[in-house]
């Protein structure tokens, strides 16, 4: 069936009034459908609490699947939408705690927007002009290491507020916690690689290779003053992003900026509940012909959420190297390399001997790939990747994969029953097929 038809009879099936028959030369459906078979090792605990373990899964490597579309409205200008949407090729339930929210109708990358020769602007639910510098360093066709350790993490969802009801979701190997600010999933507070809910983003014209971006949030989670607990200031979370691309020939270059004001609050008495947290990256790519490489680095300083006397403020810094190489017309082999050597400048609350501050919550991820290209839309690979969490044997890092398969994580021991706990070692195994529509 002709792609454009058949988004008209998805848009039919799905009750979407938008899409008329007369739109659908401008409508498309696409998408990603991945399968891939792991082993997995993980490594005991920092504690020993947790036993090293090795389990299988059948999962895929981000599958989505999205319908996305234009309009001429004339006078150069256009309206543009894109809704995207997580699948799970493995037939698992669709907890936000175990996909992050992005399977729900439009939970991945979903925005409308006008674009004109003033450039566009648009809003919805999708990466950060940040996030979007991960595009210009990556060349793993199979493993992207951003979100992973670059990043610190990922994150989708509403800015994070400590007025969030927090709702027990019952999930494998136990329950977990997880914040949610109905009707959404509340975003992670410490990722800078985030998919933000409520987003609204400017893109400048294209000049000569260059495009600018600007994205904030609308204020949907500030609380009237009256709900503010005595002696705390009035919690108005906000997030500032912006980036600068380039690209010309066989190069690519992007620097991006972006600020997190009250990421960090809660309701506990004499804390700031509207610390600051920046971050700064910039990143590169060369396509010699043969392959690609590319390489990543970021630098984020988090400010003090808690008191004057117990300061929760950090210094972190990550880098990233990866490449690809085609062997043969069919073949490509990938490697990549990240890291972070943990947190540095401290606060008082954050210390080596209680493994919150310095090399224990350093972590490095190593990625080898092959993909094999049976067609233009289907290929075959095979992977292996270390990911390594230190830790002092007190406490540690506890990075993992995005949404990826369950981890080793109980309640109360790292990141929930969908990560890990902290310290933990992950070596992986797999083969997998991937088709794209």
């Amino acid at each position: 069936m002709n792609k454009k038809l058949m988004a008209v009879a998805v848009a039919g099936a799905i009750g979407a009034p938008g899409l008329a028959f007369a739109q659908a030369a401008n409508v498309n459906i696409y998408g990603t459908i991945d399968a891939r078979y792991d082993s997995m090792k993980f490594s005991a605990n920092a504690t020993n609490t947790i036993s090293s373990m090795t389990k299988t899964h059948f999962q895929g490597q981000a599958p989505r699947w999205g319908i996305r579309g234009t309009e001429d409205l004339g006078g150069g200008m256009s309206a543009y939408f894109q809704v995207e949407s997580g699948l799970s090729i493995d037939g698992r339930q669709d907890l936000s705690s175990s996909t992050g929210g992005v399977n729900t109708f439009g939970g991945r990358d979903s925005y409308i927007g006008l674009r004109g020769s003033w450039g566009s602007i648009q809003g919805g639910g999708f990466g950060t002009a940040f996030k979007g510098i991960q595009n210009v360093w990556n060349a793993n066709p199979t493993m992207n290491h951003g979100g992973i350790i670059m990043g610190n993490g990922d994150s989708t969802g509403a800015a994070p507020s400590p007025n969030c009801q927090n709702t027990t979701i019952g999930t494998f190997p136990a329950t977990q916690s997880q914040g949610i600010c109905a009707p959404q999933t509340e975003g992670g507070a410490t990722a800078f690689s985030r998919r933000e809910s409520n987003y609204m983003e400017y893109t400048t014209p294209n000049f000569s290779g260059f495009v600018g971006k600007i994205g904030t949030i609308a204020s949907e989670w500030s609380e009237p003053s009256t709900s503010t607990p005595a002696g705390l200031s009035q919690s108005k979370p906000k997030l500032w992003s912006y980036s600068a691309t380039w690209s010309g020939g066989p190069f690519s270059a992007g620097f991006a900026y972006e600020t997190h004001d009250g990421y960090r609050a809660s309701n506990t008495a004499l804390t700031n509940r509207n610390a600051k947290d920046k971050a700064w990256t910039i990143g590169g790519k060369w396509n010699f012909g043969q392959g690609e490489i590319g390489a990543g680095y970021e630098s984020m300083k988090f400010g003090n959420a808690a008191t004057d006397a117990a300061s929760n403020a950090f210094d972190q810094k990550f880098w990233v190297v990866n490449g690809n190489w085609k062997v043969t017309a069919a073949g490509t082999l990938s490697a990549g390399y990240s890291k972070t050597p943990g947190r540095s400048n401290c606060g008082a609350s954050l210390t080596d001997a209680l493994g919150t501050c310095g090399n224990a919550q350093g972590a490095k991820h190593l990625h080898l790939s092959y993909d094999h290209a049976m067609s233009k839309r289907t290929s075959l690979y095979a992977m292996y990747a270390k990911l390594t969490n230190n830790n002092n044997g007190v406490n540690g890092a506890a990075y993992y994969y995005i949404a990826g398969p369950t981890g080793n994580g109980t309640a109360g021991t790292g990141s929930g029953p969908n990560g890990i706990a902290a310290g933990v070692d992950v070596t992986t195994y797999a083969v997998g097929v991937r088709h794209t529509f």
